[in-house]
């Protein structure tokens, strides 16, 4: 492993603390935002598939361990960064707009959460509609205002 993705581990996991230490007290309506998942979508812009794919692993991985979903989060942020990795706007040299940051990261949140939801109802976890319906479109939009928020403080 070079001294750059190191660093970009470094940072994704900074992104894991953050989620775990404050957003998981910052609920809205019971659902909370993935940092994971805004760190992921900026990291596929960024690097290589497979480079993704490995550090989606790593992150679910440690999330799922973290939060007590084993296997959940890493299958859900692997298939979609192996899904969705040439749908998302590469190296772009110039600052992307709000709307544009916020509809890439609803698109991504809403299919990861179909995902993860989806192998929830494999195995009986949630069994709530409601639950699935709030969690789905409640997280989405929570996740895409905050990497809209921190694209609007966002340096170069």
């Amino acid at each position: 492993m070079n001294l750059e993705r190191f660093k970009n581990f470094g940072i994704g996991l900074g992104f894991l603390l953050v989620q775990i230490v404050l957003f998981r007290h910052l609920k809205i309506m019971q659902v909370q935002p993935d940092l994971v998942l805004i760190f992921l979508v900026w990291y596929m812009g960024q690097k290589d598939r497979t480079s993704a794919l490995l550090m989606a692993a790593g992150l679910g991985f440690l999330q799922d361990a973290l939060l007590d979903f084993w296997g959940l989060n890493m299958f859900a942020k692997t298939l979609l960064v192996f899904v969705s990795y040439n749908f998302i706007p590469k190296g772009t040299q110039k600052q992307l707009l709000i709307g544009q940051v916020f509809l890439t990261i609803v698109i991504a949140s809403l299919l990861h959460n179909l995902i993860f939801l989806g192998l929830n109802a494999v195995i009986q976890n949630y069994t709530g509609e409601l639950f699935f319906w709030q969690h789905l479109i409640g997280s989405s939009l929570y996740t895409a205002f905050v990497a809209s928020f921190i694209q609007l403080f966002r340096t170069k």
